[in-house]
């Protein structure tokens, strides 16, 4: 008996991974790849998912020491634990979504030279995964608000945290547009990724993670516009507590720039998905 043996070819101009259609197909491949990272980041560690509320309070009180008692920096009318507790555990929820994205190719061409299926599937799995990873933190950051409550400092939440999944769902966005552009890009320069995680890292310091735009000389307030996390992050304090006033302008400019990168991303990443191969 004789067997027949199927083959999928794949064009190297055919846009498939951005068909939503395709996409949906392999929907229990994508959930499996979520929890295959969730797992693989945690396994063999001795905390395990406990590092999910270790490293942000940690870094917090890093921060709390060097920024508010050393420099005297404001943290608004929030203590300065909440503030900066509040800004890290985003901040790390978009730098990992921008990191793992961008190294799409480079970590995942063995198996995509063995099976097809929409390449676009892993980066939205890694921007998933930080999700699901960020909603504890998220929760811990409550339990810090809760405990000043208790202690007799105030901290009310803001009736606009209906926003938050809006605002959120913005800088996911603008993670998978420069992550899928960075990753398109590493198909020739594979230094790309060396240097990723650093110019993220220096990109926090000028996203209002661990300041307030009031501190900004009025003279330098053109660069948070033109810096969308920069809008986001203020956007995100706003949603959660009211304690910074989020400008409209900056707003709408920093939308505007992220559904550009996006589709300028998702362009590119699915352009270099059927060439990938033979540079990698």
């Amino acid at each position: 008996m004789s067997t027949v043996k199927s083959s999928y070819v794949v064009e190297a101009d055919r846009l498939l991974s951005s068909h939503p259609r395709e996409l949906w197909t392999y929907r229990e491949l994508f959930l499996l790849l979520i929890k295959r990272d969730t797992v693989a980041s945690y396994k063999q560690t001795v905390l395990g998912p406990l590092w999910f509320f270790v490293q942000p309070f940690l870094a917090s009180l890093v921060f709390l020491v060097v920024f508010s008692q050393i420099a005297r920096l404001p943290t608004t009318d929030l203590p300065p634990l909440v503030f900066y507790m509040s800004g890290i555990i985003v901040w790390n929820f978009f730098s990992n979504c921008v990191s793992q994205v961008a190294c799409t190719f480079l970590t995942n061409g063995a198996i995509f030279r063995k099976i097809y299926f929409p390449r676009l599937i892993m980066p939205l799995s890694h921007i998933s995964m930080n999700l699901l990873n960020f909603l504890p933190q998220l929760l811990v950051l409550f339990a810090v608000v809760a405990f000043y409550d208790l202690s007799g400092r105030d901290i009310e939440l803001s009736a606009r945290l209906i926003a938050l999944p809006v605002i959120l769902g913005l800088m996911a966005l603008l993670a998978l547009g420069l992550g899928c552009l960075i990753a398109a890009a590493t198909v020739k320069y594979r230094d790309l990724t060396m240097i990723v995680g650093y110019l993220v890292n220096l990109w926090m310091y000028g996203s209002l993670v661990i300041y307030p735009r009031a501190v900004v000389p009025q003279n330098l307030q053109w660069l948070l516009t033109l810096n969308p996390m920069a809008s986001f992050v203020e956007c995100y304090r706003s949603s959660l507590f009211g304690a910074e006033h989020a400008q409209v302008q900056p707003f709408i400019i920093a939308a505007v720039i992220t559904v550009i990168l996006a589709i300028a991303g998702v362009f590119c990443f699915t352009s270099a998905e059927g060439t990938f191969t033979d540079s990698i």
